[in-house]
C-alpha cells in the first residue's frame, strides 16, 4: 500500500508537468532531436498522428499493450503509463504491486484493470487507483482473459510440471477460485474466451475447450475433450466465429472448428512455432523463425494451407488497412506490404524506435524509444495530405518476398 501511495503522488506530479501531451508535449515538434514542421507529404510515407514524451527518468520502456481505447506502456521497474489511444495524452501513471516474476499484460474488466504477476493479481481502477490485491496459492504461469464482468481465467503452475487453468472471481473477499481444470503440462499460453467457451493451450500438447462453468465442449477420438498434437502449445490462443487459432512447437499453425475441435486447416512452418498467430478479419500472420513473416488467407485455401507470401526478416505484425499490412523488420524498420501479393510497397529509412505494439483494429502504428519518446504513426498512401514525416521513408522495396 505504501508503494501505491508513493506512486499516486507521482501521478499528481506527472499531471502537473503537463504530461497530457495530446499529441505534442515538450517533444511534440521534434523527432529524436530533428525539428520538423507540417508539410505536404508524398504518397507511400509515414506521418506522425501524435507524440508524447513520457519523461522516464532512466527507467526504460520494456513493452506496450493496446487494450480498448488505451495504450499501456510498461517500464523495466514495472511502472505503467496509461495513454489515450486516440490523442496520445497520458491518463495516469501507476505501479501495480509485483510479487515477483513477470508482470503480465493488463486485463481491462469492467471498471477495473487487472495486473497478474508472480502469485498475485493486483487490481486497479480505470484511473490507476489501487482497489485490491488477490494472493493465490499457486504461481501464475500465463496471461489472463476476462469475461468483462467479474471473472478472469488464468493459467497456474501445479505440482511436478503439471498446470491448471483457474476461474477467479475478482469480487469475492475470499475463496476467489471458482474452479480449476488440471492439465498434464504447464499452461503458459493465455487462454481465449469466445461466446462463453474457454480455449486452453498446454505444454502437454493438448488444446482444451470447456464452458465458463468447466463443462466439456468437444468430444474427439475416444471421447476426449481435447485436441492432441505431437508438440507443445507455448503461445497465446485466439478464437472467433471462424476458428480457434494456435501455433505449436510441432511447426504447425492450427485452425480448429470452435464447435467440435476438428482441424479446419493447418499450415506447416519450417521451425517450431513459439509466437502466437495474429488473426484479423481476413488474414492470419505468423512469424516463422529463420523464415520471416508468413501471410495466410484466413477464409480460403487448401486444408494444408499454403502461404500467400513470406516477407523475409519481418518479425512483428504492427497494423493493417484494406490494402497493406505493416510489419516490423528485424532492424526495427517499418515495412508496408501488399496484403494480396506480399510485395513491399514502401519502407522507413529510419529505425530509431525500439518497442512496438500490435494493433488489429486500424492502421495506426504505436512505437516508442526505450527512453520514452512515444508516437502513433499513420501510413499515407495518397498524395495531397499534410503532416510531419516520421522515420523518413524509401519508396523502393528493400525486403525480399
Amino acid at each position: 500500500m505504501k508503494q501505491h501511495l508513493v506512486y499516486l503522488s507521482m501521478v499528481i506530479g506527472l499531471i502537473a508537468l503537463g504530461s497530457g501531451a495530446g499529441g505534442c508535449g515538450a517533444w511534440g515538434n521534434k523527432e529524436q532531436g530533428n525539428v520538423t514542421t507540417p508539410q505536404a507529404v508524398p504518397a507511400n510515407s509515414f506521418v506522425r498522428a501524435w507524440a508524447n514524451n513520457l519523461r522516464l527518468n532512466g527507467d526504460p520502456i520494456d513493452e506496450m499493450h493496446l487494450r480498448g481505447d488505451s495504450l499501456f506502456v510498461y517500464t523495466k521497474k514495472h511502472l505503467v503509463y496509461c495513454v489515450d489511444r486516440a490523442g496520445g495524452s497520458t491518463r495516469y501513471l501507476a505501479q501495480p504491486q509485483v510479487s515477483g516474476g513477470i508482470l503480465r499484460p493488463p486485463v481491462p474488466s469492467g471498471e477495473f484493470v487487472i495486473y497478474p504477476s508472480g502469485s498475485t493479481i493486483d487490481i486497479l481502477t480505470t484511473r490507476g487507483r489501487p482497489a485490491r490485491t488477490i494472493e493465490l496459492e499457486k504461481p501464475i504461469r500465463s496471461g489472463a482473459v476476462s469475461d468483462g464482468k467479474q471473472t478472469i481465467y488464468i493459467g497456474l503452475d501445479h505440482y511436478e510440471g503439471a498446470g491448471t487453468v483457474a476461474s477467479v472471481d475478482i469480487t469475492r473477499p475470499y475463496k476467489v477460485v471458482n474452479w480449476e481444470l488440471m492439465t498434464y503440462g504447464a499452461v503458459s499460453p493465455t487462454p481465449a474466451l469466445h461466446k462463453r467457451v474457454l480455449y486452453i493451450g498446454s505444454e502437454d500438447g493438448r488444446l482444451y475447450a470447456v464452458t465458463d462453468e468447466r463443462g466439456q465442449v468437444w468430444s474427439l477420438e475416444g471421447g476426449a475433450g481435447w485436441f492432441q498434437t505431437q508438440g507443445k502449445f507455448v503461445s497465446d490462443i485466439t478464437a472467433d466465429d471462424t476458428g480457434v487459432y494456435a501455433s505449436n512447437t510441432d511447426s504447425k499453425v492450427y485452425c480448429l472448428d470452435p464447435l467440435n475441435g476438428r482441424i479446419k486447416w493447418q499450415y506447416y512452418g519450417s521451425a517450431p512455432l513459439k509466437t502466437a498467430p495474429v488473426v484479423t478479419a481476413t488474414m492470419v500472420y505468423q512469424h516463422v523463425p529463420g523464415q520471416g513473416m508468413v501471410g495466410l488467407d484466413k477464409m480460403q485455401g487448401e486444408f494444408n494451407r499454403k502461404p500467400k507470401w513470406v516477407v523475409k526478416n519481418a518479425v512483428q505484425m504492427l497494423s493493417e488497412d484494406d490494402q497493406n499490412v505493416y510489419l516490423r523488420r528485424r532492424d526495427n524498420r517499418l515495412l508496408a506490404v501488399n496484403k494480396q501479393s506480399g510485395e513491399v510497397v514502401f519502407t522507413s529509412k529510419g529505425n530509431q524506435y525500439n518497442v512496438f505494439a500490435t494493433n488489429k483494429d486500424d492502421a495506426l502504428i504505436h512505437a516508442t524509444t526505450r527512453d520514452g519518446h512515444l508516437v502513433a504513426i499513420r501510413p499515407v498512401l495518397r498524395e495531397g495530405e499534410v503532416g510531419v514525416l516520421v522515420m523518413d521513408f524509401k519508396a523502393e522495396p528493400i525486403a525480399l518476398r
